[in-house]
Formats: C-alpha cells, structure tokens, sequence
C-alpha cells in the first residue's frame, strides 16, 4: 500500500521521506532489469517513487535495496543509486545549506532539521581536537539490507560535502557499520579515501578546519527565508522530550559520554526537568538509556564482525562478560546466542528473496 503523501516535515517516527530514492527505477534498468517487477517482488509499487514527499520505511527501503543488489548482480548497488543524490534530496532542508555563510553552521543545520525529511535515523556530527565527523544511523535494530542503507547515505554526505567545500574534497576516512564486503573496490573508487568496515558508527572523517570554510555563492538573503520557514515547520512538527532524548542518547552513547547530566546539558535543561518531562511521558533516563544501549548492540551483533568484547567497548560496559550479564535480560539469550540465530536467520531471508 502506499503510504500517504505528506507535508514537509509531517512526517511519523519510523519513517522517512522518499526523496533520495526517486531515481531507482532509472537504477535498476540500466541492469535490464524489470523495475515494475522487482519493486512488486517486495510488495511496493513504483508510485511511490514519483514524489519524494511520499514515506517510506527503513524496513521497505532495507528490503528493497537488498532485492536490487541480488536481481542486478551488483552488491554495491547502493553506492551507485547515490552517485547523483545531493543535498537537494533532502527536500528544504538541503536547500539551505549551500546558502549558509561556512560549512560548520550547514552541518549543524543538517543535524538539527533532519528530522523534518527523516525520522528512521539520525545525522552525527563531531569535533575533537582537529577532526571533525559527519555521518549518519538508523533508530531500528538490524534489519535486511542496512548494510545498502549506509551505503548510500554516506555517499549522499560525501556529495553534501562536495558541494559545500568544492568538488575537490576527499575525506581522511570513511568508517562504515557493515561487514566487510568481498569487494572494496568500489568504496575506494568512490570515496577516495582510506575505508574501514566493521566500525561502530557509519561517518566520514575529515580535518576540523574544513568546517571554517566559506561555502561559494551562498545567499543570505535565501537562507534567512528558509532558515525561518523550517522553524516555521519545526514549531508544528517538531521532535516531543521523548524523541529528543532518545537521539541525544543515540548520539552520546557510542561516544561514552553517556549520562543523565550530560543529556540534559544537551538538551539545555537541568536533570531534574528532564527527568519529570520524561515521567510525564511514562520513561526515564535509565529506561532509555537500556533500551539505546540495546538497539546499538543488536546493531553491531547483527552486521558487523566486532568481538563482544570490542562491542563491550563501544557501549562503554567494563568486559565481555558485564556486557553478557546486561544483555540477557534484553534479549533472553546471550549476545552469542543471539548473533548465531539472526545470522541463521538473515541466510534464511535472503534464500527466500532470491526465490521470489
């Protein structure tokens, strides 16, 4: 069924809009392969693709993309599909950002208005030292096809980097939250850069300095106009305490800077406020915090190759074994268990999508 078209920004949790996927059909015939066909073999029809304000979720878009990469032969479809997205996928907000005075205040605009194109995931940013990140991860735990979802996105950020500090610009590494492909080829070929798989989170490194560079031709005047329409929109339909929360904990927890203080400071309240917000809701910090912790951990179990022990690491737990004993009530299995069982059961997926 299709989903409902709607207005900018009015767009429910769990979804996002279709905007960088309007050109798969084109994708997918290059490969002479039927679109109409494959996208019917996934239970979509290719309407959907004819507006970028429709919906689509992380599940379909998952799903989708893993068809395409079987029935085409190209495991990197992703990459390709991407090649000519740019920020003007991304609907207004990406209109922005080539209008912004230096790079530094378009990421940071990104970030904050994401939510108004995308609420399946998130986009992070960092600065330390003299590095600086952009990258991007979803709220759902694994789910087919993620590996096609990263991807793309991070194609889509490198174009957005391109065309706010010059077609020149390589980043000093791409880090993915995948597995390691049998090829690697084609991430180098488009990326240029050095490229880790089986990351913690899916970004491209570059040098803090980029983020002072004046972006050519911006135009105030246009930016101001459309800085004040998405607070426009964001005022209708922006993120509730709850939703807040969750992407502040999304984004501190695999910087291990994880704590109650910390989420409010981001937040720009005390503790305490966030706290009776987050009752008044029927959550806490604590309970939020587990289950951030717990869609992070079947992320990494389920599609990448990490030790336990190194996804201990990541969530900030002191060994393996503490990571095990937190997990078992999450899940009801151990971290191992459950790792054998949803690589039995993604093989088992993936027999049934080829046999369609």
């Amino acid at each position: 069924m299709l989903p409902l078209k709607k207005a900018y920004g009015e767009v429910p949790e769990g979804f996002s809009r279709v905007g960088p996927l309007t050109n798969i059909a084109q994708a997918i015939e290059r490969f002479d392969v039927d679109a109409q066909a494959l996208f019917a073999s996934v239970g979509v029809s290719g309407e959907l693709f004819t507006d970028p304000d429709n919906l689509i979720s992380p599940q379909t878009c998952g799903e989708l993309l893993e068809r395409c990469a079987a029935l085409t032969g190209c495991p990197h479809f992703a990459l390709l599909l991407a090649q000519n997205q740019s920020a003007s996928s991304l609907g207004m907000v990406g209109e922005l950002l080539p209008h912004c005075a230096d790079v530094g205040t378009a990421l940071a605009h990104l970030q904050n208005y994401l939510h108004l194109h995308d609420r399946a995931g998130m986009a992070t940013r960092t600065i330390e030292d003299h590095t600086a990140t952009l990258g991007y991860t979803l709220f759902a735990g694994p789910l087919a096809g993620v590996d096609q979802i990263y991807d793309g996105t991070l194609v889509i950020a490198q174009n957005i980097m391109r065309r706010l500090c010059g077609p020149n610009w390589k980043a000093r590494a791409l880090l993915l939250s995948r597995r390691r492909p049998e090829n690697v080829r084609p991430y180098r070929q488009f990326f240029q850069c050095p490229v880790e798989f089986d990351a913690a989170s899916s970004l491209l490194v570059f040098p803090a300095s980029d983020l002072s560079l004046p972006i050519a031709g911006a135009d105030a005047g246009r930016c101001k106009l459309l800085q004040e329409e998405l607070e426009s929109i964001r005022g209708r339909h922006d993120l509730d305490p709850l939703a807040q929360t969750r992407r502040v904990l999304q984004a501190l927890v695999v910087l291990q800077r994880c704590s109650l203080a910390s989420v409010a400071a981001e937040l720009s309240m005390n503790p305490r406020r966030l706290n009776r917000l987050l009752e008044r809701q029927g959550s806490s910090y604590r309970q939020l915090l587990d289950e951030t912790r717990c869609g992070l951990a079947l992320r990494l179990i389920g599609n990448t190759d990490l030790s336990l022990g190194q996804i201990a690491v990541v969530l900030d737990y002191s060994s393996a074994s503490a990571f095990t004993h937190a997990f078992k009530p999450w899940q009801e299995v151990s971290p191992l268990q459950w790792r054998q069982t949803h690589r039995r059961a993604a093989a088992s997926a993936a027999r049934r999508l080829d046999s369609r």
